[in-house]
């Protein structure tokens, strides 16, 4: 068990798992309070869970996609290539379910990225 220091100074425990990348943090009083949705109403307490569990994911997901753009621009064939947006894109994971992506393009459209395929290659592996 952690003690966190949120903005206003204020102590918050806090249960942490840290598993590389990713490093989660539970609130205990969020906890307790959503134990004790789940107990009033199950079906829609597992709706939250995951759909929290989607927006983590998407948002770990959308920073890999961020920093794997930032590491393509950085090799010495892409001198003079920089990003150009994002293209929102809905993309299923088995057991977390549909979640939001932003992938980046460059302004040479050259970038592939190797987390996520790129829509043709998912295509082609749902037809084979």
């Amino acid at each position: 068990m952690f003690k966190r220091k949120r903005q206003n100074d204020a102590t918050e425990d806090m249960g942490t798992a840290d598993m590389g990348i990713i490093k989660l943090e539970v609130s205990l009083p969020e906890a307790v309070k959503a134990i004790e949705e789940f107990k009033k109403n199950r079906f829609r307490a597992l709706e939250a869970i995951g759909a929290e569990i989607r927006e983590v994911v998407s948002g770990v997901v959308n920073q890999l996609l961020h920093t794997e753009m930032t590491l393509f621009l950085g090799k010495s064939d892409q001198t003079g290539n920089k990003r150009n947006g994002y293209e929102e894109r809905n993309y299923a994971l088995k057991g977390v379910g549909s979640i939001q992506l932003r992938m980046p393009t460059d302004r040479r459209r050259e970038f592939k990225s190797s987390i996520i395929p790129h829509m043709d290659e998912t295509h082609r592996m749902s037809i084979s």
